[in-house]
């Protein structure tokens, strides 16, 4: 057993400060009589807090929308990409608008920070590629100190991102798909293609990495259902990456593809779609017309958001609603 310690600020009037709860990391289980008392009918609220795990600490912020906090919600865990952090996410994404309007919880932890490099994540290293290891483990201990002081549907808990958030998302649908029901990936990179730095020029600029860092690792476990979104004229992150995260989603899956043109808030999308036998679906791809490397349908007072495309946000958490956990 590994203790872990959770603790949120949110900024209001002066009260007690909230207790710090033991998590099996084992089990996930926690011990009710540590988990702090919410009030029943609680405000919407947008917390700080930090999460500690053996010597590291992550930074996050917690939106909870208003209502009775006695009730178990779903919580979507929302990895920014490159320089972009977490406060100016929220803003591009505008996802607490869109979870405000269905009643989720949205955490956005901060990437860790390297000497000289801003903070991020290392989905291209290979000790963050695997479970029990690196920033997944981080990750998932975060999302379980989370769940010990409120409460969270568990059946109802995703994970999506945006570039490098996006990838590790991807990441983190196979390291611990007992954690995550559903995984979306915005303008982000497949799991497994690297292993170092080395070969992430080439899969960003070219959809593939270089011959000689190719490493092609096989996928872990079969791929949480997915939705990606990506811009055809993304300059950062080749497009071939968000087919390349759709057919490791559906791969080994019986069912057909069915395909959907359309236009939304001023771009033209495709919409590429695996339906099942059973007609459910497994996994979307939205390719955008036109967009580069931004959050589709954010707001223009973030730095990587793209108002004129279809709402990412919104697609979302509509897939991820029809996608509870199954298992």
């Amino acid at each position: 057993m590994t203790t872990e310690l959770s603790r949120a600020d949110n900024g209001s009037a002066p009260r007690d400060p909230p207790s710090l709860v033991a998590v099996d990391l084992a089990t996930g289980a926690i011990d009710p009589a540590h988990r702090p008392p919410e009030p029943d009918d609680a405000s919407e609220r947008f917390v700080s807090g930090t999460h500690v795990r053996g010597q590291d600490t992550v930074r996050y912020k917690l939106y909870i929308p208003a209502g009775d906090a006695r009730i178990a919600r779903p919580l979507l865990l929302m990895l920014h990409g490159g320089e972009l952090g977490l406060d100016d996410f929220a803003v591009s994404s505008q996802m607490n608008l869109a979870a405000r309007r269905l009643g989720w919880m949205v955490l956005y932890p901060e990437g860790l920070t390297r000497q000289g490099e801003p903070a991020g994540w290392s989905w291209y290293m290979y000790r963050h590629q695997q479970r029990g290891r690196g920033e997944p483990a981080q990750l998932a201990s975060l999302i379980r100190g989370v769940m010990a002081q409120h409460q969270v549907d568990r059946q109802r808990v995703h994970v999506a991102g945006l570039s490098a958030g996006g990838a590790m998302a991807a990441v983190l649908g196979q390291t611990y798909p007992d954690l995550f029901a559903s995984v979306g990936v915005h303008s982000g990179l497949p799991y497994g293609a690297v292993d170092d730095a080395s070969g992430v020029p080439s899969l960003k600029r070219y959809g593939r990495p270089d011959p000689d860092t190719l490493i092609e690792r096989p996928l872990r476990h079969r791929a949480r259902p997915t939705i990606v979104f990506h811009g055809t004229r993304d300059m950062t992150v080749h497009p071939s990456n968000g087919v390349r995260l759709y057919e490791d989603a559906v791969a080994g899956l019986p069912g057909e593809h069915r395909f959907e043109n359309g236009r939304e808030g001023g771009r033209a999308y495709t919409r590429r779609t695996h339906v099942g036998p059973d007609g459910h679906t497994n996994a979307e791809l939205w390719l955008i017309e036109g967009a580069g490397h931004a959050w589709s349908g954010g707001d223009t007072q973030g730095s990587q958001a793209d108002w004129q495309g279809p709402a990412a946000s919104d697609q979302m958490l509509c897939f991820f609603m029809n996608h509870p956990a199954t298992h």
